[in-house]
C-alpha cells in the first residue's frame, strides 16, 4: 500500500455523520479496506443538523425531528451499532392519535390503525373522513393503475387513488404538515414512495403490501425515539470518529480536481486533498461549490426548501385544563394564524418534562421559496404566535415558564425529483470519488438520510479510487 486513502465529508448532518462512521470502519463487502482518516467538515457550531436536542431544567427539548416511524430499521441497525440501542424507547400509547382543528374545535383525526401515509387502510376506520369518503376508498381496489415511471403530484396521486374526500380531509393537512409544500405540486414518487412502488407492482394500496394488518410491520412501535433526546445519535456517530478528524466552524468553500484527487479549500484558508468526497449538503450547495467544469451547474436541479421555525414552551400542569390524550393536532385549511401543527411532547414521550409541568411545540411554517432568513420572523414575534395558537386552541392563558426557538428547512420534492436527482448522479459518474447524500435527493425521514448516508459510504467503499490507493 503505497498511500492509504482519504475521504472528505462536507456537512455535519445525519448523513454527512453517518457516511463518516461508516467509511471509518471495514467494509462489509472487504474486510481488509479501511479508510485510514476521514475528515469531516462542518460550517456550524454544531453537528447534527435537524438533530437538534436541548437538555435543560428537567427538560429535554427537540429542536428538530423528535422521533422516527420504524419501517426498514435503519435506525435500529445503527444505533445498535453504535451501543445505543438501550435508549430506544416507544412513544406513549395516546400517541397513535391526533386531532385535526377546524372551525368546531379539535377533531379526532388519526384512528389506532395508524397514519394513513404508511397505511392507507386506516382511513376506513378514520373518524375524520366521512362516510362518503370511506365509500370511495373502498372503491380503491378497481382503480386503474397509471403508466409505470410517470410521476405525477401528491394531490393527483390520492385523488386517483382514494378519493377527492380522502385528500381533502386527511391527505392535505398530513402532508403539507409533514414535507412543507403544496400537495399539488410535491411529487408522489418522491414523497410516497411506497405507496407509489405499490400501485407499481399492480397492488392495491388498502390491500396491497405493506399496508395489510397482519403486515409485519404492525408488531412494531408506530413511532419511536431515544430518551436522552434525538441528538444522541449524532453525538455518538461524532464520538465515533477522531477528535482531529471533525471540523466545526468550518465551511467549504470549493471542491476542484488537482493531479487525480480532490482538493476541497475552506474559509480558514486551509485545503483538504483526498481521494473521494462525499458532499452532504443541499443541492445548491453543490453547484457553489463545484466551480468546474462550469458546465456541471447547469446539471444541478433546483430543490427548493420549506423554512420551518418550532417553538417549544412550557407551562405548569395548572395553565392546561385539556387532557392531553394525543400526540397532538394538525391545522386544517385556514386555521391557525401561520402555525401548522402543535405537538404535545411531555405527552407524547415520557420524562420530556418535570412533574406537573408540560412541554408543547408549535411548527411555525415559511412557504418554499420565502425570503431568506432577514425575512422570518423574531423570535419575540413567533413565540407569541405560537402563544395566540395554544390560546385559542387549548385555552391556554398563562404565560409560559419557558421558550425554547428553533429553524430549519425541509426539501421540497416537485414533481420529477426523483428523475432529476438521477439525472444528476449519471451526471457525476464522470467524476470519479465525488457523491451525494443527504435529505435533498434521496427523502427526508430519519431512515431515508441514514440510508442517504450509507449508500455514499459504500460506492466509496466498493470504487475503484479506493482500491487503487490500497
Amino acid at each position: 500500500m503505497t498511500q492509504p486513502p482519504r475521504v472528505v465529508v462536507v456537512g455535519g448532518g445525519l448523513a454527512g455523520l453517518t457516511a463518516a462512521f461508516r467509511l471509518s470502519q471495514a467494509s462489509s463487502e472487504n474486510k481488509k479496506t479501511t479508510v485510514s482518516q476521514v475528515v469531516l467538515v462542518e460550517a456550524s457550531d454544531r453537528i447534527g443538523g435537524k438533530l437538534c436536542t436541548e437538555r435543560t431544567s428537567g427538560f429535554v427539548v427537540e429542536g428538530g425531528a423528535d422521533s422516527w416511524v420504524p419501517r426498514t430499521g435503519e435506525v435500529e441497525s445503527l444505533a445498535e451499532e453504535l451501543g445505543l440501542a438501550h435508549q430506544i424507547t416507544p412513544a406513549v400509547e395516546c400517541s397513535v392519535r391526533a386531532y385535526r382543528r377546524d372551525n368546531r374545535g379539535l377533531m379526532p383525526f388519526l384512528a389506532e390503525g395508524g397514519s394513513p401515509v404508511g397505511r392507507p387502510s386506516s382511513l376506513l376506520s378514520n373518524p375524520a373522513l366521512s362516510l362518503l369518503g370511506r365509500a370511495r376508498v373502498r372503491l380503491e381496489p378497481f382503480v386503474p393503475r397509471r403508466v409505470k415511471g410517470e410521476d405525477e403530484s401528491v394531490k393527483n396521486f390520492i385523488q386517483r387513488r382514494l378519493g377527492a374526500r380522502a385528500y381533502r380531509e386527511i391527505y392535505e393537512p398530513l402532508l403539507g404538515g409533514i414535507f412543507g409544500g403544496d400537495p399539488a405540486e410535491l411529487s408522489a414518487q418522491a414523497t410516497l414512495a411506497p405507496l407509489v412502488q405499490i400501485e407499481d407492482d399492480g397492488g392495491s394500496l388498502i390491500r396491497g403490501r405493506g399496508t395489510r394488518k397482519n403486515d409485519s410491520n404492525t408488531a412494531r412501535p408506530p413511532i419511536l425515539t431515544f430518551s436522552e433526546g434525538m441528538s444522541s445519535l449524532a453525538e455518538r456517530l461524532q464520538g465515533s470518529l477522531g477528535a482531529n478528524d471533525v471540523q466545526m466552524s468550518t465551511r467549504a468553500i470549493r471542491i476542484s480536481r488537482d493531479s487525480g484527487q480532490w482538493v476541497v479549500r475552506m474559509d480558514t484558508g486551509a485545503e483538504e486533498r483526498c481521494d473521494a468526497v462525499v458532499m452532504a449538503t443541499p443541492v445548491s450547495a453543490v453547484k457553489d461549490l463545484l466551480s468546474e467544469p462550469t458546465d456541471l451547474q447547469e446539471s444541478v436541479p433546483e430543490v427548493p426548501s420549506a423554512r420551518t421555525t418550532v417553538v417549544n414552551l412550557a407551562y405548569p400542569n395548572s395553565a392546561v385544563s385539556r387532557s392531553l390524550d394525543a400526540h397532538g393536532y394538525l391545522n386544517g385549511h385556514g386555521i391557525g394564524d401561520g402555525v401548522s401543527a402543535c405537538t404535545w411532547s411531555s405527552a407524547k414521550f415520557e420524562h420530556r418534562a418535570p412533574p406537573n409541568q408540560v412541554l408543547l411545540r408549535c411548527f411555525i411554517r415559511v412557504a418554499p421559496d420565502a425570503a431568506t432568513d432577514g425575512g422570518l420572523e423574531s423570535p419575540k414575534e413567533v413565540v407569541a404566535l405560537a402563544k395566540d395558537e395554544l390560546a385559542g386552541s387549548l385555552a391556554i392563558t398563562d404565560a409560559p415558564i419557558q421558550t425554547w426557538v428553533h429553524s430549519w428547512s425541509v426539501p421540497v420534492y416537485r414533481v420529477g425529483h426523483t428523475q432529476r436527482i438521477s439525472d444528476l448522479r449519471a451526471r457525476l459518474t464522470e467524476f470519479p470519488g465525488l457523491h451525494l447524500a443527504g435529505a435533498a435527493y434521496d427523502g427526508a425521514s430519519i431512515e431515508a438520510v441514514i440510508r442517504s448516508g450509507m449508500r455514499a459510504a459504500r460506492a466509496i467503499h466498493n470504487s475503484d479510487i479506493l482500491q487503487e490507493t490500497l
